[in-house]
This record gives structure tokens, sequence and C-alpha cells, in this order.
């Protein structure tokens, strides 16, 4: 199977990338909103969730909001003729994991998580936008200051957290900014599918004041279009607690 894969930088993304950092003298909680797609380049329903996502994103930037979305690509299509270059089993558990949380009997594409409390179809541009307005308005009780390094194939994460971490489990993900992908086999054969903040690596952690997460860097991996997002959630109730988003240091 041949794949086709362009990674792109764009000024959108890089502004995204570098975007939404609060002042570092500020010890006050602020709202965030993690949007978690699960999605998938062999489901012919997830492009308009790819692009909504993309779309969220960019304008979240250019307003500096604090919104941080993350595209997770599960594999349980992959066995109906096109093997999504970018889905990890891995991603299709903690989309099942979610599911067990939130009552669901079973998990499909494209579904979006919001904040780790609610759950949507993906392509649902009204109720993103009215889940949104909610979550931008909630503080949270926890800050993250991250740095990130190159070191080799593997990049490393020095996280600092401040506020209540009890009971807390912080997530790490290493991000394709935008990537672009031409599907010759499958429900969308033909298409050029594009896709903004790909997770190409993920670790989980308890979370602690002060931390080291090494991340390794996946094959077909651009660091000069890539970001880290760490965000916090409570580890029974899935609540996101903090979240921030920091360019890849090269």
């Amino acid at each position: 199977m041949k794949l086709n894969i362009l990674f792109i930088s764009s000024l959108a993304f890089l502004a995204l990338a570098a975007g939404n950092v609060p002042n570092s003298t500020d010890t006050t909680t602020h709202p965030v909103a993690v949007i978690e797609l699960f999605t998938s380049q062999g489901c012919s329903s997830c492009p308009p969730a790819d692009r909504l996502l993309m779309e969220t994103a960019t304008k979240a930037a250019a307003a500096n909001q604090p919104v941080y979305a993350l595209s997770f690509h599960v594999d349980y299509w992959d066995r109906l003729g096109w093997r999504d270059p970018f889905s990890d089993a891995r991603f299709t558990a903690r989309q099942r994991h979610y599911a067990q949380q939130l009552g669901l009997k079973t998990v499909y594409t494209p579904q979006a998580i919001l904040n780790g409390k609610q759950e949507f179809v993906g392509s649902n541009r009204d109720q993103l936008t009215s889940l949104l307005a909610v979550a931008l308005k909630q503080p949270t009780p926890v800050r993250i200051r991250v740095t990130t390094a190159q070191k080799g194939q593997s990049v490393v994460v020095d996280t600092k957290l401040s506020g209540t971490l009890a009971g807390a489990v912080l997530n790490v993900a290493l991000v394709s900014n935008l990537v672009r992908t031409a599907v010759n086999r499958g429900e969308n054969t033909g298409k050029i599918l594009t896709h903004a903040n790909v997770v190409r690596s993920f670790v989980t952690v308890r979370a602690t004041e002060s931390g080291r997460v090494r991340l390794p860097m996946p094959a077909n991996f651009d660091p000069a279009s890539a970001a880290v997002i760490t965000y916090l959630q409570n580890e029974k109730t899935l609540a996101v607690l903090g979240a921030e988003r920091t360019p890849l240091s090269l």
C-alpha cells in the first residue's frame, strides 16, 4: 500500500503552536477547552469533523482562546480496506475508556469529547459551539508550565504544575500540526484528507509538581511542524483540570 503523506507548516498553525501561553507571572487559574476527536481516514463520515476541528483550532488561536484540539486516529476501521497511517490501538482503548465512563454502549467515529465530560458527534458545529461557550467560562484548578527539547529521536518534555494535583494524571501528546494524506482505498478512496493536531505519541503519567516525560518521534514525523499538548485529568472522572500547548524546541 503506497501512502502519500504531506506534513504542512502553515502560518495559522505556527500561530497556534506559539499562542495561548499565559504570562509566566500570572498564578490565577484560567478556563481551558480540550477537544479530543476520535476519527479515522477509513470513515466516510469523518472528514467534516476533521475540518471542523481544524477550523475551531485556527479560530481559537487567532482569538488567543485556550482551546486545545487533538486528533486521535482509531484502528477499528483499518480492516475495511485502508489502514490509517496514524491509527493506534491505544487510541481506540482510550475512546473505549471514555465510553465506559460516560455510560455509552458503543464507540463511533467521528466522536468528540470536550474536557473529558461531554461527548458529541464531532461534526456537530452547533453543539461544539454551545459546549465551548460554557467551557471557556469555567476556571480550572491547575496551571501547567512546559519546556520541550529534541534529543535524538525523542522529545523530552519537562513540566511544572501548580494547583490541586490530588487524584490527577498528566497526559502528554506529541502532535503533528497539520498533515495531508492521499487515500487510495476504503470509504474515502480518491480523496485527499487533511488533519490538524494529529497525535503521534502519547503518554499518561501520575501528576506531580515537576516531572519529565520522554516521547519517541515516530516515522514520517516533521519536528518543524509539531507541538506538545499537555493536559491534566481527574483519574476517576476524567474531567480536565488544566491544559497547555508548547511549540517543539528544535
